[in-house]
């Protein structure tokens, strides 16, 4: 979809507008005055939110209103956002902090904030143990735990074990996610674990000048690296498990281009591994598994997502 297509559905962008709903009821018709909306997502972390209610404070009673019921603590709050009658679902979330201010000008407010419905997943530390499954099953099996519908692409490589150390339950299921080269988030009451999508058709199409007002790529190979070896260890046969990916079999590389390691092999004429140019590129990375119980197959996966 171009930037011409997105203008005709959200009616060239005038009009835009926010629905704040809090357990359940919409803010505006109880008289509720929302004067910002926020919603941030990021794969790093949980996504955030927050709003400024204006017409929180009782000037009467010199207190403030709806603070130890409407915006109690663990309410969920839903954010709706858009442009006239074309609003879509943006958050799903949990109250778990409420700031007021006493401006030198003006009326106190209250900002209400919180996170998506993956908060309760990062807190405390815990640990546990899985055999024989793969990575899909356990992280799917903690999204459950928690409430959460799992919508988890198939790992398909099983492990002997899967460890669990003094570590909260979305620390855990996002290494898990990473050593597979997968993205994990949630968003309503679903948790979405999936390869990102480098090979798919761009869902969106900008042009600079036309809706897109600055536009600052960088393509930089400085630490870019060529070869990734990663080795584990069967317990059962007493051997080391190598897994090696190379510059070339990165995930999400597109048709007829080079990757960035292909680049650095022709700069730094790296066959064998680059040793003159140590100091400015790395050729080979070797992660270390230690002792750790990987197959072959899960040896080769943990190589290519480094890799990626």
């Amino acid at each position: 979809m171009n930037f011409g297509e997105l203008e005709k559905k959200y009616h060239n962008f005038h009009a835009p507008i926010a629905k704040v709903f809090v357990a359940g009821r919409e803010l505006l018709p109880l008289g509720i005055e929302i004067t910002s909306v926020t919603v941030d997502h990021s794969l790093a972390g949980s996504d955030q939110f927050s709003f400024v209610v204006n017409n929180a404070f009782d000037i009467r009673e010199r207190e403030f209103r709806w603070l130890g019921d409407l915006f109690a603590f663990g309410r969920r709050v839903k954010i709706e956002m858009g442009y006239r009658d074309e609003l879509q679902l943006k958050m799903h979330g949990l109250i778990t902090e409420v700031r007021t201010s006493f401006p030198a000008g003006g009326l106190p407010q209250i900002t209400v904030s919180g996170f998506d419905l993956s908060y309760c997943m990062g807190r405390g530390k815990k640990s546990g143990r899985w055999d024989d499954k793969t990575d899909s099953f356990v992280i799917s099996q903690i999204a459950r735990k928690y409430g959460l519908t799992p919508q988890v692409d198939d790992t398909r490589v099983i492990h002997p074990r899967i460890e669990q150390s003094q570590e909260s339950d979305l620390e855990f299921i996002k290494k898990l996610a990473e050593r597979n080269g997968f993205e994990l988030y949630v968003f309503d009451e679903t948790l979405h674990c999936r390869p990102a999508f480098d090979e798919k058709d761009p869902t969106f199409e900008f042009e600079w000048g036309r809706g897109l007002t600055s536009f600052t790529p960088e393509i930089n190979i400085s630490e870019q690296i060529t070869e990734v070896e990663v080795r584990g260890w069967n317990v059962n046969t007493k051997q080391e498990i190598v897994g090696k990916a190379k510059a070339g079999e990165e995930p999400g590389r597109a048709g007829g281009r080079q990757s960035g390691g292909e680049v650095i092999r022709q700069i730094c004429r790296d066959e064998p591994p680059c040793i003159a140019c140590a100091s400015r590129c790395t050729a080979r990375r070797k992660p270390n598994a230690g002792r750790r119980r990987f197959s072959k197959s899960a040896v080769k996966v943990l190589s290519k997502a480094a890799a990626k």
